[in-house]
């Protein structure tokens, strides 16, 4: 592979990573309804942990970072929480 045709399919993956990143917060909405009939919170500490356990442990078996898989997570959630909400009307989002 040339150093172009490199940098073009990490384009590619790039988008594809912006893509599951959206699609990610769009679930957001759909949990929000089911947390607001059940009067849960919008933050759940053990939800999070989980989720991030679980992106450290797999980073691991991918043999990349997983101190720096799990930031990554940790921005993912504060992402949907803050689109969590924006959903119920006490988000700050435009």
């Amino acid at each position: 592979m040339t150093l172009e045709s490199v940098r073009e399919e990490i384009c590619r993956i790039d988008y594809a990573l912006i893509d599951l990143i959206a699609e990610r917060q769009h679930l957001a909405a759909a949990v929000i309804g089911e947390k607001h009939q059940t009067g849960a919170p919008v933050t759940d500490p053990d939800q999070r942990t989980l989720v991030l356990n679980r992106a450290f442990e797999y980073a691991v078996t991918q043999n990349i970072d997983p101190v720096e898989v799990r930031k990554i997570f940790d921005i993912l959630i504060a992402m949907n929480e803050e689109r969590q909400k924006e959903y119920s009307g006490e988000g700050n989002l435009p």
